[in-house]
């Protein structure tokens, strides 16, 4: 997992769901540590699995899923992430802000990150939820779509006055 993957959600929840807070959004930084009951790599196809409550952490962000899929690609001989699959119970935590869907795609080439089923962003008593939540990274707009049935729900609380 690289540093990209990370920034992408943490900008995601300073994105989707603004806080009444006045500092700017800031890389993690530090080494990332994943651990998983199980870790499968395949050269061949380029992808890395960990299975069994993975937990990936890199300064004060970290992710919890049943399952995290590296997808790797090779570009001017250098392995790079081409994509990244969290899937079962996927839990983001950066300080007060925490993300949570069934499953979460991010999609480098694309800056495209997408947060699947049962979709919610939480910061503070502010929410966002949906079926499917959808950062667009490089336009800086998000999208929040229901099921065909569902309806997609927001709670904003008005930014309170510093003494």
């Amino acid at each position: 997992m690289n540093h990209y993957v990370l920034l992408l959600l943490f900008l995601l929840m300073t994105n989707s769901v603004q806080a009444a807070e006045d500092k700017a959004p800031t890389a993690p930084e530090g080494p990332i540590e994943v651990t998983s009951q199980q870790m499968e790599a395949d050269q061949q196809s380029g992808t890395v699995h960990f299975t069994g409550k993975v937990v990936g952490k890199r300064g004060e962000m970290t992710i919890y899923a049943d399952k995290l899929s590296l997808f790797f690609v090779e570009v001017d001989a250098v392995r790079k992430i081409e994509r990244l699959e969290a899937e079962g119970s996927v839990r983001v935590v950066e300080g007060e802000r925490v993300a949570t869907a069934q499953k979460l795609q991010y999609f480098q080439a694309t800056e495209k990150l997408v947060l699947l089923g049962d979709a919610e962003v939480h910061q503070g008593g502010n929410l966002i939820a949906g079926d499917e939540i959808v950062l667009f990274v490089r336009e800086d707009r998000s999208l929040v779509k229901s099921g065909k049935d569902g309806r997609v729900r927001a709670v904003f609380l008005p930014a309170q006055e510093k003494p």
